[in-house]
């Protein structure tokens, strides 16, 4: 990973950060398109922004039905895919809040290029297809013309109340889907791409503790819902899929001076469900009614290490998901470096049950070393 940034005047920076990703064993595996690579203009209250760029919307920790702009990229990591840059413009501008709406910002998105979602290769473990239906990632139906632009906006602000601080945001969206569906053709398993017209909204609360008690202050609040209508593009071979509503509410409260005087823990409580669909479609979104608990200790010591403990339980049919993530710096060696160890238990489904079920054997062990120059 590296990361460039420049400045051309007070008004004019501009920012690359390019991705390189290799499979030593599977040369069909590599991705070498930056990330990130844009130019940005900014005014008094305003900015505009022209380049690939990555957007987060997100809120909620581990499923976000908001986060509409950027594709994702499937071969990287099952459970929280990397956000891939996407090709346009973004026009951002704030305006003057008050007491209790501070910060209200609007942004317009206009991505004219159309680009595919990736997937790992057949023969990866990640990979959709099988020896038996092997994948063409490339040779599926895409949109044309118009239909290849995403166009959205969204409106962002914090609300502050006698009872709660929240941040909120508001956002609609049109054009293709950044998750296609999948069709045989002539024995190879291709994606086929479909557009889809979403509204959603998402916030984060905090409650006062003058107004709603000493309890409830320590609690934060979240949630994300959209509702996503698709629609189909000319000579799209498959049926328009259908219509649903997707949503995660989940609450947080943190602990402090748990082992010592420096420390942290958080608690995380989510449930993700999804209602209105029942088509095939559908079984490529992986959280539609889970239960999902989440533990972050930061013990905020000299060689800041952190423990994250994550459990996904599926409450429509038989697959858990659980997830450890260790990281700590190596400072004996350079104060830079830091150490990473990630395991992945996902006991799936039975096939065609969910989207987990449709991959191999997903279970993983990672070992990073990560070191800041």
């Amino acid at each position: 990973e590296l990361e460039l940034d420049f400045l051309f005047s007070d008004e004019v920076t501009a920012y690359f950060r390019p991705r390189v990703f290799v499979d030593a064993l599977d040369g069909d595996l590599g991705r070498f398109e930056p990330f990130e690579a844009y130019v940005t203009w900014e005014g008094d209250g305003w900015d505009l922004r022209g380049g690939q760029f990555v957007e987060n919307w997100g809120i909620v920790d581990t499923y976000n039905p908001i986060d509409v702009v950027n594709r994702r990229d499937f071969a990287s990591d099952p459970l929280d895919a990397e956000r891939l840059g996407e090709l346009g413009v973004r026009y951002r501008r704030t305006f003057a809040g008050g007491e209790t709406v501070g910060e209200p910002t609007l942004s317009f998105y206009a991505l004219p290029v159309f680009r595919e979602t990736r997937f790992a290769p057949a023969d990866q473990r990640l990979g959709p297809g099988s020896p038996a239906l092997p994948f063409d990632e490339s040779g599926g139906s895409e949109p044309e013309g118009e239909d290849r632009g995403l166009y959205a906006a969204r409106f962002q602000s914090t609300l502050d109340t006698s009872f709660a601080n929240a941040d909120v945001q508001v956002l609609a969206a049109h054009g293709p889907s950044r998750t296609p569906a999948f069709v045989v053709d002539s024995g190879v398993l291709v994606p086929a791409y479909f557009g889809t017209d979403t509204v959603g909204a998402g916030f984060r609360a905090v409650p006062n503790e003058d107004a709603a008690g000493h309890f409830l202050a320590t609690l934060t609040f979240k949630a994300e819902v959209v509702y996503a209508a698709p629609y189909d593009f000319d000579g799209s071979p498959i049926a328009v899929p259908d219509d649903y509503v997707s949503y995660v509410v989940g609450v947080d409260r943190s602990f402090y001076h748990v082992v010592d005087e420096a420390d942290e823990l958080t608690l995380t409580l989510e449930y993700a469900g999804e209602s209105g669909a029942d088509d095939a479609a559908g079984l490529l979104r992986p959280f539609r009614d889970d239960l999902i608990a989440r533990g972050f200790y930061q013990a905020n010591d000299f060689a800041r290490q952190s423990l994250e403990l994550r459990s996904l339980v599926d409450l429509d049919v038989d697959e858990q998901v659980f997830e450890l993530i260790y990281e700590r710096q190596l400072r004996s060696i350079d104060e830079d470096l830091k150490l990473t160890v990630q395991a992945q238990v996902i006991e799936a489904a039975n096939p065609g049950e969910s989207f987990f079920a449709s991959l191999e054997e997903l279970s993983s062990v990672a070992i990073g070393l990560r070191w800041d120059l």
